[in-house]
């Protein structure tokens, strides 16, 4: 193997290991079709197929898949949300009952009832502090410390 084909493998996996990166950290499909591009682009590398080659089997097989599956794709991802009486917690204050460390779950005390909450604050919420809930995501509240408890 030459070193430009083993450039090219490792080209194409950084591509493969990238996409597949982006689409674990999204909730919808957004990188896929990208990275059965890589894989075939990669195959390819493998085999030896020239450069320029390469490239076209990425681009061609990605979009491809993108113009012919993403249609089909958006629409069961696009689910109706259905409401609940819990949206109406949004923007409520709470108090910690649980240390909510700065990349964990604790817990949070909200109209007598106690929710696990978390945080996208880079410190810890210390227990008894008094916080606002900024969202429902799932069955945890996204929460924040209130400003005035800053």
């Amino acid at each position: 193997m030459s070193p430009n084909e083993v450039l090219m493998i490792i080209i194409w996996s950084v591509v493969l290991v990238g996409t597949i990166v982006v689409e674990l950290e999204t909730s919808d499909l957004v990188t896929i079709w990208f990275t059965i591009g890589a894989v075939a682009a990669l195959v390819a590398a493998a085999l030896g197929v020239w450069i320029v080659y390469q490239f076209a089997i990425f681009i061609v097989v990605s979009l491809v898949l993108l113009f012919a599956t993403r249609p089909l794709s958006k629409r069961f991802m696009d689910k109706e949300v259905i409401r609940t009486n819990a949206d109406r917690m949004i923007g409520m204050h709470g108090i910690v009952t649980t240390e909510i460390p700065f990349d964990g779950k604790g817990e949070v005390k909200v109209n007598s009832q106690v929710w696990t909450a978390f945080s996208t604050s880079k410190t810890p919420i210390i227990q008894g502090t008094r916080v606002v809930i900024l969202d429902i995501v799932g069955n945890k509240l996204l929460v924040d410390v209130l400003k005035e408890e800053i």
